[in-house]
Parts: structure tokens; sequence; C-alpha cells
């Protein structure tokens, strides 16, 4: 009889996030990393992934309650139900732990917020300079994701003459929708307009400088 094939948790996870970082998004295989750094906390580098048990899914979703939201919980059970439908596949295992593990649901409630205008006006006003006033804008105004949606915003997809303009969407580009029209409200047009007047000629993105930072640790700043 042939020896089957084996892998360790660490190696298995360490291939399956390598092989897909040319089709995935950036903050899709951070949230990949954060659910291998879960995995290995609990089960350790060296489990084999054969010996994982449904119980043990169990616990290990069970130890992420008093740390996560249920939502960041739901998450990381999908994607590690995922990663073992590979293994299943590869032969490395001949089911998944995780199959009947009660995911639970992703929408967060306690985090909607209705930004009022009143707010934002503070919030743009707290921004230190034209860039910072457009990246807010687009995400109240247009609706825009950030960073991958609002980074990827060029030029040439604003429609000046039709009051519009194409959201290029690497989230949704996998079920069919990889781009959608956004109306170019009157508060948003307003801030694009100041930074068309201050773009350097021939720059391609709407947002150039903030290319490379992290948005979230300067939007709570501001």
């Amino acid at each position: 009889v042939p020896k089957r094939e084996s892998a360790t948790l660490r190696s298995f996870l360490d291939s399956y996030i390598e092989a897909r970082e040319l089709e995935l998004s950036n903050n899709t295989i951070a949230n990949f990393k954060q659910t291998r750094k879960c995995l290995i906390s609990f089960f350790g580098s060296d489990r084999d992934l054969r010996s994982i048990r449904g119980g043990e899914a169990d616990d290990w979703r069970q130890s992420m309650v008093p740390n996560y939201a249920e939502a960041t919980i739901a998450k990381h059970v999908k994607r590690a139900r995922q990663i073992y439908k590979l293994a299943i596949r590869k032969g490395l295992v001949n089911h998944n732990p995780f199959s009947e593990v009660r995911s639970g649901s992703e929408q967060n409630g306690e985090r909607l917020r209705f930004i009022d205008q009143e707010t934002i006006a503070k919030v743009l006003q707290a921004c230190p300079d034209v860039q910072w006033r457009v990246i807010v804008a687009l995400a109240r105004f247009g609706g825009v994701r950030t960073p991958s949606e609002t980074l990827g915003l060029h030029w040439g997809d604003i429609d000046w003459d039709q009051n519009r303009f194409t959201v290029t969407s690497p989230k949704t580009n996998k079920q069919g929708k990889p781009w959608r029209i956004v109306p170019l409200f009157p508060e948003l047009r307003e801030i694009l307009a100041e930074a068309f007047d201050l773009a350097p000629d021939r720059a391609e993105f709407v947002i150039t400088r903030y290319r490379n930072e992290n948005l979230r640790t300067q939007f709570n700043r501001i």
C-alpha cells in the first residue's frame, strides 16, 4: 500500500495563501493570513492536517468568541472550510472537520451607523488636504469601497458631462460585476473638481499621494 501524502497545518496554509496571491486582492490575502494565525495559534504549526477532528474544530470556533465579533468568527470559519476543501481535493485529508462548524452571520449590525451631513462636514474640514477630502467624499457620497475601489479610480472614469463615474470593483469581479455606474452627486463633484484642478498634468489616478499608506490609521486620526 503506497504511503498516503500528508502535510502539516502551517505548510499547507502557507502554500494555499502563496498560490492565491496573484488572483486575490491584498485585503483578501491579509484576511486569509489572519485566519492562518488563528488556526496555528490553536492547533499548532506542526499539527497534521488529517489529525484535526470536527469536535476540535468546534472548540477552535468557541475559543475565538471572547476576542472576536460574531461576523469576524463567521468569516474565519468559512475560510477554514474553504482551505480544507482544497486539502480534500489534493488527497491530503479524507474529511473536512470545519464542514459542520456553525459559522454564524457575517453582518455586524452594531457597527452600522448613518453618518449625517453635519458629521461628515466636520470630518472633511479636519482632512489635511484635498486628496483626503476626496477619499472621504468618495466613501460617503459615492459609496466607494476603500481602499480597493478608491485607489483604482482613474480620472478617465469620471464623466463630468453626464454627472456620473465608473467604479471598477475587484470585490464583485468574480460574480461577473467588474464595474458599476455611480451618480456624481453635487457634494462629491465639488471636491473632485477641486482635486482635478490641483492634479499634475497627465495624472492617471485620482488618488496619487496616499497609495502606499495605511488609510485606516490616518482616517482614525482625522
